[in-house]
């Protein structure tokens, strides 16, 4: 799936999708959970790094003073 990894990142930090460790402790996320929560229309769509912005913006995750 292409999906960036800093927007996975950002929605993981809001709570919008679950992280699952793996045996190695490496982070895991389930695709179909994308998916299925509609943050991926297709497995080509990718956000854009402004949307994942605004997205933490609106959250209050901006890092900004």
């Amino acid at each position: 799936m292409d999906v960036p990894v800093s927007w996975v990142d950002a929605f993981l930090e809001v709570g919008s999708l679950e992280r699952h460790e793996g045996p190695n402790g490496e982070t895991l996320i389930n695709a179909d959970e994308i998916l299925v929560k509609r943050f991926a229309a297709t497995r080509f769509e990718a956000a854009s790094l402004a949307h994942v912005r605004s997205m933490l913006k609106k959250f209050g995750l901006d890092g900004r003073a």
